[in-house]
This record gives structure tokens, C-alpha cells and sequence, in this order.
């Protein structure tokens, strides 16, 4: 019994979490219903969000911008101090990928920048989540990064505080995804 115990274990604390809940849910959504379309209407205006806005939402940004330059594209996070620089390993690597984040200036989310937006990109379930429990009324708008990547995982994790090698696999995905993404973007048919 007590082996079975120990594997169900990271099962139960997942259950307990409901931020890994969220993430859980997001990722066996997208691998039943497909790649989600994207919202209605013209999309001019993308924020790209992310929890502190110092890693992965500054990077995919970035990516969105230069693959699509008729989008206005904003990052913000929903925890971000407002200011701080990129995280020091985040604007290493993204240099190796060809991305400035020296003059990046982290962004704490607003409904202001909801309602500009046309398009929000979160990097993993529970920001889908975070945002109908504060903004309710944007949450058709939201779409995950990870949902225009073919291959799962769909979700893109933080790699704030973890080594290099892990930015590089996260970058490396989100790299993957804003090319589709701009893709998608770019060819009205595909929506």
C-alpha cells in the first residue's frame, strides 16, 4: 500500500494546488480539442502576459513583434514590479536568439492594457485563470503560447531561477510558438 502511497503523491499535491489544477486542465483541453482558433474580428493589438514579466512574456514579446510588425505589442505580468530589468539569465539567452531584453522594463497588467489588447497571450493555464478571476469580461481574448506549438507540452513553464539550460529550452518553445502564432496572425484563412 505505502508504494502506492508514494506514487500517487505528486498526483494529490497537483490536486491541492489549484494554480497546478489550472495548468493541468489547460493542458488536457488543448490536447482533446486541437489548437484553439483565434478571437474575432481584426487583431491589431497583442499583450503577452506572464506572472512577473521579467522572463518569458519580455521574450515572446520581442519574437511577436519582429515576426509580425503591423501588431502593437505589449508584455505585462500579473505580479511584475513595475520597472524591474529582465531577469540577468533571461537577457543572456535571449541574446543567443538574437533578442535585446537589456532595456526591458517590467509591466504590471491593468485593465487598461486588457482593453486595449485584442489578443492576450498567457504562458500556462493558471494566467488563463488569474485573468477571468480578475478581469472576467477579457477572458475570450486570452489564447496560451503553448497552444500554437504542435507537439505537447502545451505549456510553457518559468524558468525564472533555474539554469541557463532551462531558458534555452523555454525560449526554444516560445520561439517555436510565436512563429506559428505570427503565422496564424498573418493568414486571415487561418484563424
Amino acid at each position: 500500500m505505502s508504494s502506492i502511497r508514494r506514487r500517487l503523491r505528486p498526483l494529490v499535491q497537483i490536486l491541492r494546488s489549484s494554480d497546478e489544477r489550472r495548468d493541468l486542465l489547460w493542458e488536457l483541453r488543448r490536447r482533446s480539442r486541437g489548437e484553439p482558433p483565434l478571437p474575432e474580428g481584426p487583431i491589431g493589438n497583442v499583450l503577452v502576459i506572464c506572472l512577473g514579466n521579467i522572463c518569458r512574456s519580455p521574450f515572446a514579446g520581442r519574437l511577436l513583434a519582429a515576426g509580425s510588425p503591423s501588431l502593437q505589442v505589449r508584455s505585462g505580468g500579473f505580479e511584475a514590479r513595475e520597472g524591474d530589468p529582465a531577469e540577468p539569465d533571461a537577457i543572456r539567452v535571449a541574446s543567443e536568439f538574437g533578442v535585446d531584453l537589456s532595456d526591458h522594463a517590467a509591466h504590471r497588467i491593468t485593465l487598461d492594457d486588457l482593453e486595449w489588447a485584442h489578443l492576450v497571450v498567457g504562458m500556462t493555464g493558471r494566467h488563463h485563470g488569474m485573468l477571468r478571476d480578475r478581469w472576467d469580461e477579457h477572458s475570450s481574448k486570452i489564447r496560451m503560447l503553448g497552444d500554437f506549438l504542435e507537439a505537447r507540452p502545451h505549456s510553457i513553464p518559468d524558468p525564472w531561477g533555474c539554469p541557463q539550460a532551462e531558458f534555452r529550452s523555454v525560449y526554444h518553445q516560445i520561439r517555436l510558438a510565436t512563429t506559428r502564432l505570427s503565422a496564424r496572425l498573418a493568414s486571415p484563412g487561418s484563424r
